[in-house]
């Protein structure tokens, strides 16, 4: 596992306020930081993963010069997870398959993880009793998922910022959110600005399995994809409720094939202006690869 002194905050204003001069993607790295890390997944054009690359394997690229990468994982490792599952009232006819999914996650995923869950409808609340921060149990998963009736409202920036800071309690380096939602709101007391911003400061990548119901007043594709783009994880939209098992066991398996790379920022006197990170992975006999990652950054002087 990559260990490194990685101060991060998050600029989000282009998300958030609609001002052109960063894109939403961008991390700020302040003064004290040594390294740029980057979670990285590879896919071939079917969208399968490409496990067992070596460093040589990648190439990464800032403002266009390649950059000496430092330190490198690709084993399989443990993950801080929560599971983020909507259970307002448009989620009677669905709570029943959206466990089912989540628990095809948890049954896929490294047996070292360790899962939480949070639901929400008109409020956001932990579903693991108050003395169980974590479990690997999935029969108490199991009970945690149904801890609320499907009814009411959405409250999805309360459990996405409740989400976020739980996994701060979390003991892996590694962390993830998987979040079950059509991406509405419409009952929380946080905004979209407090909760994308605590979500990016958790460090997490989020990846959404959106319920979209065209008939909905408030869903919100837009803001599945913006999370999505911010953490460097994915958003899925299945076309019948059927599908979000195999997705769900997709994820698990996208995230235990996941590179770490890291790599020293060049021009540390270059501050407040975007640098744009490109990763370019090889194999043999695969000629054209799907990368993800993170794809920029802003350097800035730290606080004294």
């Amino acid at each position: 596992m990559v260990k490194a002194n990685f101060s991060t905050a998050v600029f989000l204003s282009a998300l958030l306020s609609g001002q052109p001069q960063q894109s939403p993607d961008e991390f700020t790295l302040h003064t004290d930081s040594q390294l740029v890390v980057l979670n990285v997944g590879v896919q071939d054009t079917h969208g399968t993963n490409i496990k067992g690359l070596s460093a040589q394997a990648f190439q990464v690229f800032e403002d266009g010069r390649l950059q000496t990468i430092k330190q490198f994982t690709a084993e399989d490792r443990p993950v801080t997870v929560g599971i983020v599952i909507d259970t307002s009232g448009s989620m009677r006819t669905k709570q029943a398959e959206a466990v089912a999914a989540a628990l095809a996650f948890v049954e896929s995923s490294n047996p070292d993880d360790e899962t939480f869950v949070v639901n929400f409808n008109d409020h956001a609340s932990l579903g693991l009793p108050s003395n169980v921060a974590f479990s690997q149990n999935p029969a108490q998963l199991r009970t945690a998922l149904y801890a609320q009736r499907p009814e009411g409202r959405t409250a999805l920036y309360d459990a996405l910022t409740l989400a976020a800071n739980h996994l701060a309690q979390g003991r892996w380096e590694s962390k993830a959110l998987l979040l079950i939602s059509d991406g509405g709101d419409n009952n929380s007391m946080r905004t979209l600005q407090e909760a994308v911003r605590t979500v990016a400061l958790s460090g997490a990548a989020v990846y959404c399995v959106a319920l979209y119901d065209p008939e909905e007043p408030e869903h919100n594709l837009g803001t599945l994809h913006r999370l999505s783009q911010l953490t460097g994880g994915e958003v899925f939209v299945p076309t019948q409720l059927s599908e979000i098992g195999a997705l769900c066991l997709r994820i698990a398996k996208d995230i235990r094939a996941s590179y770490t790379l890291a790599y020293t920022p060049p021009n540390p006197d270059r501050y407040s202006t975007p640098r744009k990170i490109k990763v370019v992975a090889s194999a043999p006999g695969s000629s054209r690869l799907k990368v993800r990652a993170r794809s920029s950054y802003i350097l800035e002087k730290a606080s004294n």
